[in-house]
């Protein structure tokens, strides 16, 4: 695990991003929350980003950093939290978990705002962590998931070579009081880089 924390607990940098770990403050809250109040809650629909997954995007300041203390909460033994920079501008979100015992860096939630979407960034930042998780680390395996309706989710992972594992049927509970079928993907070390 100490190695885990060695390669993950620290700031990243991609070709074109940066890979921030942001403390739980109030300041850091306003900065995501300016990257985010504008945005429309339909493109959030397959992010459980409330405290009580009841809603797309949180509605105030003081929710962000609720949500950011139960995140590090969360991640604070097994995982770590990014939040992702473009030209300084926050775009993004990623967090991660790592099961040592069986070697499995799983990627959990991730998000980008609109304006972001369609430039590859979401792909740069899976393939610099793969890299790590692969090489540095030398992971099993990796591990995806998406909602079954998240077409451009579902296409991304599948066109970076994962596998589809499984589907565990009505497992989501989405904002709008239907359930969505959830998909399970995985690469393994053997199949890195082909």
């Amino acid at each position: 695990m100490e190695k885990f924390f060695k390669l993950f607990k620290r700031d990243i940098k991609t070709e074109r991003l940066e890979m921030r770990i942001l403390e739980p403050t109030l300041e850091n809250a306003k900065l995501v929350w300016d990257a985010i109040k504008n945005e429309d809650p339909k493109d959030f629909q397959y992010t459980r980003f409330s405290p009580k997954y009841d809603k797309s995007l949180p509605e105030s300041v003081d929710e962000v950093l609720a949500i950011m203390k139960n995140d590090e909460k969360m991640s604070n033994e097994n995982g770590a939290i990014w939040y992702i920079f473009h030209n300084n501008k926050l775009i993004g979100y990623q967090r991660i978990h790592y099961w040592e015992s069986n070697k499995t860096l799983q990627f959990a939630e991730v998000w980008f705002i609109k304006s972001a979407w369609g430039h590859g960034f979401n792909r740069e930042t899976h393939d610099m962590l793969e890299h790590i998780a692969f090489e540095k680390l030398h992971v099993h395996r990796t591990a995806r998931q998406c909602m079954a309706t998240n077409i451009r989710s579902k296409k991304s992972i599948m066109n970076s070579g994962y596998h589809l594992d499984g589907i565990m049927r009505d497992s989501n509970l989405m904002p709008d009081g239907t359930w969505v079928d959830h998909l399970n993907f995985t690469k393994l070390e053997t199949e890195y880089g082909k």
